[in-house]
Parts: C-alpha cells; sequence; structure tokens
C-alpha cells in the first residue's frame, strides 16, 4: 500500500491512518504487569550463568521504570505519555520525531519533554524500555515437552505478533544505535533474549548435538527467528504477516527436522 503522508500546521509529519499498516497506540500499548515467568522459564531449562545474569539484568532495568512514591508516580505517568507519544508516532511511520510533534501527540508542552529527558537520545533509551517491557508480557511459554512441529508453530505465531507489534520501536532504535552506546546495548540485550529463548523452545534438539554442528545450528535458528529477518520479508520482499510466519515456519522446520 502506497505511503502517503503530509506537514500539519505545527511541521509534524502525519500519516492518514487508511494507509498505514501498523499503528502502535497509547491504548495498544495500555499498561501490563511484566512477569519474572518468561526469564525464570529461560534460566529453568538452560541452566547456565549466562541466563541467570540476563535474567537479573532485565528484571533490574524494568524495575527501574516503577515509581517509588505518589510525587515519582506523577511524575511517570508525565514520562510514560510522553514516551507513549513517541511509540505512536514510529507506529505511524514518522521514525524520528521532532520534539514539539512528540509534545503535541502527548498533550504537553515542549518544555515538559525536556524538562523528564536530558535529550533525544534518553528518550529513545526509554522508549526502548518500554518496548522491552512490553516485549515481556508477550513472551508466552512454550512448552518443550510438545511436539517439534508444534513447537515451531507456536514459535512462529508469537513471534509473529511480537516482531509486528515491536517493528515501529525497533526500526527508530536502528537509526540512532550508530551514535548511542545505551542503545547498542538495548539492542545486545534483546539479541541475548531471542538466543536464549531460541536456544531453549529448541533445547531437546539441540542437546543431542555437539560442538561445532550445535553452534552452527543455533546461529541459523538465530538468522531465521530473529527480527533482522522478518523485517527483511516484509520490508524488502513484500511479504504479509502470514506469508512471512509460513516461511519462518518452513525454513525452522528445514533447519531442524533432519537433525539425528
Amino acid at each position: 500500500m502506497r505511503s502517503v503522508r503530509y506537514i500539519n500546521p505545527r511541521g509534524c509529519i502525519a500519516f492518514p491512518r487508511r494507509v498505514l499498516r501498523v499503528t502502535v497506540s497509547a491504548q495498544a500499548a495500555a499498561e501490563a504487569p511484566f512477569s519474572s515467568e518468561p526469564l525464570d522459564r529461560l534460566v529453568s531449562i538452560l541452566g547456565t550463568d549466562e541466563a541467570r545474569e540476563l535474567r537479573a539484568e532485565i528484571l533490574g532495568l524494568l524495575a527501574e521504570g516503577l515509581p517509588a512514591d505518589g510525587r515519582a508516580a506523577r511524575s511517570h505517568r508525565t514520562r510514560r505519555a510522553i514516551v507513549e507519544a513517541m511509540r505512536t508516532l514510529h507506529g505511524e511511520g514518522d521514525l524520528r520525531p521532532r520534539a514539539s510533534c512528540i509534545a503535541e501527540r502527548a498533550g504537553v508542552g515542549k518544555r515538559t519533554v525536556w524538562q523528564q529527558f536530558a535529550d533525544m537520545e534518553a528518550l529513545l533509551v526509554e522508549a526502548s524500555r518500554r518496548d522491552l517491557e512490553i516485549l515481556m508480557t508477550m513472551l508466552t511459554p512454550i512448552d518443550i515437552g510438545l511436539p517439534l512441529d508444534e513447537r515451531i508453530t507456536r514459535f512462529a505465531s508469537r513471534n509473529a505478533l511480537i516482531y509486528e507489534r515491536m517493528a515501529p520501536g525497533w526500526r527508530a532504535a536502528r537509526l540512532h544505535e550508530p551514535f548511542s552506546a545505551e542503545l547498542r546495548r538495548s539492542k545486545q540485550r534483546n539479541s541475548a533474549l531471542g538466543k536464549a529463548e531460541i536456544e531453549a523452545v529448541f533445547a531437546p534438539e539441540l542437546r543431542r548435538l555437539g560442538g561445532q554442528t550445535r553452534i552452527e545450528l543455533t546461529i541459523a535458528l538465530v538468522g531465521v527467528g530473529f527480527w533482522p529477518f522478518w523485517e527483511s520479508l516484509r520490508t524488502d520482499a513484500g511479504a504479509s504477516p502470514e506469508q512471512a510466519q509460513d516461511i519462518v515456519a518452513a525454513l525452522l522446520t528445514a533447519s531442524l527436522a533432519q537433525r539425528p
């Protein structure tokens, strides 16, 4: 579908909703409590120091966003409104929105944006933390006792939902990662989480392999199962979400089904 945009009187880029494929609104990103269950499951299945360290890091990061008292709660609501405004603009296709546009969408003054955030990088980092918080509510467990084909189907369908929802924020972060150590660290954290999830979901198959064969298969699964491949299917190859999901499932099956 053709991407059409216009500039509103305040100079903010606006995309008519009828041409949007993905819109992340404040309502779609409604408050939802995150749980440690997905991380606990990874630690239980993998049992590695890396999994335990990743769990501690993510839970510590998410806890930073929780207000400590009433005054902090008011500030938190303001910060959250600003973050959700940015995320909404990302979802509408504006990956580098101006502070004035974010303020307009959040219903606050531009000065309030800079009172809450030191600069645009700080706002992007907070948006990245919010994305992780939402991700943790969507990372539903997949029982490793299920047959391989069922695990592949559930993995592909669950990740399709995650990738479609997270894509706008991840696209925006990718534009700024070369200039931000914090955003690069966020990407590394997400990559570590994704790799651990793949190793957990397909643990029965990977444990039957050893050495270099296991390493290479893990790399192949990461290449197929991670968001960059999904993004390429959706934006470069023009696949629909359903087509992309089927392709990912087929490639995972081809990679895993013939293994001993």
